[in-house]
């Protein structure tokens, strides 16, 4: 990892730790998480609104008269509004998304919900979704929200990633640990 991601990430942290704080005094978390996830959903759909965050050509000032248009007609809390006018101000219009990302996260957490990835050689069934994500509350304890991705190199079985811990039991890895223990002999 770079070190520009790493200050990237941790700036995502510290302000996504800055909006929950602000967001939690005032008691406004599910909205604040409503409103930002909405903002996120449109940065996504919209490549011209990425394109204007992440130029270096546009101005902070501008960009954030962009970003308050859109809280505004979005009717979005005054906190958002001002928060979104710290992150334009300080240079990090660029980062929102990893920021409403982080602050996602640290929300879900306190509420006692974990984040999990899950990859697949095949695409799960809706049923097949629910009882790995039963499974995993069994397991630890909490309530898990599981992002799936399909990756055909794993020929079958799974990788689940929670945080920094990942449970790899994919035939990619029993077949490269078989061959690793056939070498040995």
């Amino acid at each position: 990892m770079s070190d520009q991601q790493v200050n990237s990430a941790s700036a995502a942290n510290r302000y996504g730790a800055a909006i929950f704080e602000l967001a939690s005094e005032g008691k406004n978390l599910a909205r604040v998480k409503k409103e930002l996830m909405a903002l996120q959903s449109l940065l996504a759909k919209s490549s011209e609104l990425s394109a204007v965050l992440a130029s270096p050509l546009i101005k902070a000032a501008q960009k954030n008269a962009v970003l308050q248009d859109i809280t505004k007609h979005a009717k979005f809390t005054p906190l958002i509004g001002n928060f979104i006018g710290v992150i334009c101000a300080n240079g990090r219009a660029a980062e929102l998304s990893d920021i409403v990302t982080a602050l996602v996260v640290r929300i879900e957490l306190a509420a006692g919900t974990l984040r999990a990835n899950a990859k697949t050689a095949q695409a799960l069934s809706a049923k097949q979704k629910v009882n790995l994500e039963a499974g995993l509350k069994k397991t630890l304890g909490r309530t898990v929200k599981l992002n799936t991705e399909v990756d055909r190199r794993l020929l079958g079985g799974l990788v689940v990633q929670i945080g920094s811990v990942m449970f790899d039991s994919s035939l990619k890895t029993q077949l490269e640990g078989l061959k690793l223990a056939m070498k040995e002999s």
